[in-house]
């Protein structure tokens, strides 16, 4: 289908655009997904708005009190390589290298992935277990939401036509924190994750857990957090035992579908083993970190 390319060189023009175009428009961001979409013919849009021109969108930058800012169309190949995500935050870029091949990782964006709103999208768990928000801009200003509130159903956002997001912002790691990811694929390579989790945690000064996040992706319609794992965890000494039972809480938790990849209960098995496995190195990373 015929549709036109907008290129502009501002956000204030690209938000103009978006405006105008509402729901007749879509924003590009790296375009594995948009574009495949398209062909499919899965929309038809009078418009595309290519936001690559567009300064301010790109990049990572750390600050040590504020943490790690990266715009919403930095590309995981950025991420997989920036200094800063790999000292503190190895759930995001473990999550990063899994994501198709290096060619796709130079093209796909972490603001693109969350915008697709796949329940499958690896770098959402990460960001929902490390307390990312995430900047939403239109003509008529600015709103910040939780990664984790952003995600309404498969292929459904918050994003209201004319919004598009700009700005992620992953808080800085407290003292004595860790995080981990761990994805499972029926094939290793190119292949979308049927479960995955992601979990940070922090421990206090006896070595108990003091704080903790675990988040599940592609065993329900939306980002899922673990909150009965959680609270199963604070105030514990993380014993293989106890993460075990976190597994087992993280599992029941699940909504998982049955598909061509694997049966509702294949899912919620992965889902326990993994979240045993994350809870472990997270908080080996977490008691490494106040080691040092």
């Amino acid at each position: 289908m015929a549709f036109a390319v907008l290129e502009p060189a501002t956000l204030t023009e690209a938000l103009s655009h978006l405006a105008h175009e509402g729901d007749a428009g879509a924003a590009l961001a790296g375009g594995t997904d948009l574009l495949l979409r398209i062909r499919r013919g899965g929309r038809k849009y009078r418009s595309v708005i290519n936001l690559k021109f567009v300064p301010g969108l790109t990049g990572l930058a750390w600050d040590d009190q504020r943490g790690l800012t990266m715009g919403a169309l930095t590309t995981f190949r950025a991420i997989e390589h920036d200094p800063h995500a790999r000292r503190h935050y190895h759930a995001l870029v473990e999550a990063a290298r899994v994501i198709a091949g290096v060619q796709l990782r130079n093209l796909a964006t972490v603001g693109g992935n969350i915008g697709n709103a796949s329940p499958s999208a690896d770098s959402v768990p990460p960001l929902v277990a490390l307390g990312a928000t995430i900047e939403i801009a239109s003509t008529s200003g600015m709103r910040v939401v939780p990664v984790e509130s952003c995600i309404t159903g498969p292929g459904k956002t918050v994003l209201a036509p004319g919004e598009i997001f700009t700005t992620i912002h992953i808080p800085a790691p407290s003292t004595r924190s860790g995080n981990a990811f761990s994805r499972f694929s029926p094939r290793a390579a190119m292949d979308i994750g049927i479960a995955s989790v992601a979990a940070s945690v922090t421990l206090d000064t006896d070595g108990r857990c003091a704080d903790c996040r675990i988040a599940l992706g592609a065993v329900s319609p939306i980002p899922l957090r673990a909150t009965a794992s959680e609270a199963a965890l604070r105030g514990e000494r993380l014993t293989p035992a106890l993460a075990d039972l976190a597994g087992e809480l993280a599992a029941a938790a699940t909504r998982p579908i049955s598909d061509i990849r694997g049966s509702a209960s294949y899912r919620r098995a992965i889902v326990r083993t993994l979240t045993t496995r994350v809870i472990q190195q997270a908080a080996a990373r977490a008691a490494a970190a106040g080691a040092r």
